[in-house]
């Protein structure tokens, strides 16, 4: 399954961890930080995510892309893409 994430929707940590639980379908109980942000990720299995806009993004994404790009190396059914 592939998800479009627009980067731009993950400028400040709560909007951004806001915009994933949404997009990712995340359980309620997550933790909505970096942390808890990789557990979910390496949870997630056949997912292709495309991350867009990462040239316009503000400060937060950053951290946000570094988790990304860790989840998708510890994890073979994350495939990422910008």
């Amino acid at each position: 399954m592939e998800i479009i994430l627009d980067a731009r929707c993950m400028g400040s940590r709560k909007e951004a961890h806001e915009y994933l639980r949404e997009k990712l379908d995340f359980p309620e109980y997550y933790g909505q930080n970096l942390d808890a942000l990789y557990e979910c990720l390496c949870e997630l299995t056949d997912v292709e995510l495309v991350v867009t806009h990462g040239c316009e993004a503000k400060e937060y994404y950053g951290k946000v892309e570094n988790v990304l790009k860790r989840a998708a190396q510890d994890n073979d059914g994350l495939k990422l893409s910008f």
